[in-house]
């Protein structure tokens, strides 16, 4: 702490000085003043904890100073001494929140009295002020510690067990009650339907004050836990137990509509029964598989004791002769409308179960695997891409990924077929292939899997409109690519054999002489740059 001596008798701010032992009352710095002009200067490096000061000054007298410190927001202690003894002096002093008022000549006891009595409150109310700052910084990060919770809970990161979360509750300092029961309610959202100008972040923290605002009434709540899935955006948003189902349903709804008009997606909530807070990570992963067997009832709230019933009484079989006609007709619009009428047919008749899209999708790949094989495409090689991995594994997550998957899998099988067909473009396609890897080592099969068709296929492809074997053909690149180098730069005929994809300076030699009818020395000191 820091002490400021003010008054104009210089001897009797030395004798104070001098006097106390400083350092017992916990003060290290002491400064002194002759004038209240002198002393206003020190606030400019930092305020004195504690300033002792005459009344009577010319200049400026000591109430002048405790009125100016306080009109200027410091909260410095103050002890008043003077030679007069002033009712009038010693009210005004209590007035601004003098600690003390003392008689001149100075009383080292009285003083010191009066020392440890300013010391002991500026004690207090730097301890209070501490206890403020941190009731404000707790205040301040109240929302995060309840969310830090209840997602905790939410991955049973905290045992699912009663004492635990009490204990829990009890060192996070949060008005909870283990026992007390919560509902918990989950918005769904696919990520395929959400727009592609939303990251997945932006669109937690939209949706997050969309459902704050409706059911809390209040954005950025502390009870709304979103996450996500491989294929879902969650939303788990924890709710008091006494909340009245009709409003609950009323809310939901609401929140489904906003959802469609500002985020624009589609959203499914789900609202489990009352739990305590131990019951509340298995009422999660129960509502998460309500949510994954929902193929064709999303979009509205369900509860959780209401359940989904389909018709299973006939299972049903797409018809492969049919779409394996349409796909030999090459009828991309038909195929996709088609598949969309008999899932939407199936849908609304409550038979459209996860088994049975699975099925429909096995069916679909025969058809498509089987006219692919008639036309030795390697299907394999085909759907082997990012993109079609990614729609194959959401496709069975409901009907609007499934019929992603669908149209994509149809646009590609019926282009590729067609390119199969016309043995030129093919041809082209693997000709470029060669062209732009010839100093890679380059087979037979590297080129047929470039344009997705079998080898031996392909192979006849390529002699019927080259009159060359993919081998010779490449080999004539090669060649090609050596003659230019040898007459051209002075690199070495190991170099150039290594720059256009032969292992071996004997091998390429063999193939030069075939080609060309000289060997590459020879056709270097014929062609080359130094003649």
């Amino acid at each position: 702490m820091r002490c400021l001596l003010i008054d104009d008798d210089i001897p009797t701010v030395e004798v104070l000085r001098d006097l106390v032992n400083w350092s017992e009352y916990g003060i290290t710095e002491v400064f002194t003043a002759h004038n209240i002009r002198d002393a206003k200067l020190f606030f400019e490096i930092g305020a004195p904890d504690l300033i002792i000061c005459d009344i009577e000054m010319p200049g400026g007298s000591g109430i002048d100073m405790i009125r100016w410190v306080r009109e200027s927001g410091y909260d410095s202690a103050f002890i008043f001494f003077t030679c007069h003894e002033s009712f009038e002096f010693a009210s005004t002093a209590i007035s601004y929140s003098a600690d003390s008022y003392l008689i001149k000549p100075l009383n080292k006891i009285q003083l010191e009295a009066a020392l440890r009595k300013s010391v002991e409150a500026l004690k207090r109310k730097i301890t209070l002020g501490e206890y403020r700052r941190l009731g404000e910084v707790w205040l301040k990060n109240k929302d995060l510690v309840e969310r830090s919770f209840w997602r905790d809970v939410l991955t049973a990161a905290i045992p699912p067990r009663p004492d635990l979360i009490e204990g829990e509750i009890r060192k996070r300092a949060l008005p909870l009650s283990a026992e007390r029961g919560y509902v918990l309610f989950l918005v769904s959202v696919s990520r395929s339907g959400v727009d592609g100008q939303w990251d997945d972040s932006t669109f937690h923290y939209a949706l997050c004050n969309l459902s704050s605002e409706i059911l809390f009434g209040r954005p950025d709540q502390d009870r709304v836990i979103p996450y996500q899935s491989e294929h879902q955006l969650y939303q788990a948003i924890i709710l008091d137990g006494a909340t009245d189902s009709g409003k609950l349903k009323a809310d939901g709804e609401r929140l489904i509509r906003l959802c469609k008009r500002y985020l624009k997606c589609d959203a499914t909530c789900y609202v489990s029964e009352e739990k305590n807070i131990a019951e509340l990570a298995r009422a999660k992963s129960e509502l998460e598989r309500l949510d994954a067997s929902n193929l064709i009832f999303r979009g509205v709230l369900h509860f959780q004791k209401e359940r989904f019933t389909y018709d299973t009484t006939e299972r049903y079989s797409l018809d492969i002769d049919l779409f394996a006609s349409l796909f030999i007709q090459k009828e991309k619009v038909q195929i996709v409308n088609r598949l969309k009428k008999e899932l939407e047919t199936l849908a609304g008749r409550n038979r459209l179960d996860s088994v049975t899209l699975h099925a429909i999708r096995e069916d679909f790949l025969q058809v498509v695997y089987s006219l692919l094989a008639r036309n030795n495409i390697q299907a394999h090689r085909l759907f082997a891409d990012e993109v079609a991995q990614r729609l194959f594994q959401k496709s069975e997550s409901g009907v609007f990924d499934f019929m992603k998957w669908a149209h994509f899998v149809t646009e590609k099988t019926i282009e590729t077929v067609k390119e199969a067909l016309q043995s030129e473009g093919v041809v082209e396609k693997a000709k470029r292939f060669i062209q732009e890897n010839y100093h890679r080592d380059l087979g037979r099969d590297d080129v047929a899997a470039s344009v997705f068709l079998t080898p031996d296929y392909l192979a006849k492809a390529f002699k019927t409109d080259t009159g060359l074997t993919i081998k010779e053909y490449v080999n004539e690149i090669r060649i090609n690519k050596a003659k230019q180098l040898l007459s051209e730069t002075t690199e070495s005929i190991g170099r150039i054999a290594m720059e256009t994809g032969f292992d071996s300076i004997s091998y390429f030699s063999t193939v030069f002489k075939k080609v060309t009818g000289e060997t590459p020395n020879a056709y270097r000191a014929k062609h080359g740059a130094s003649r």
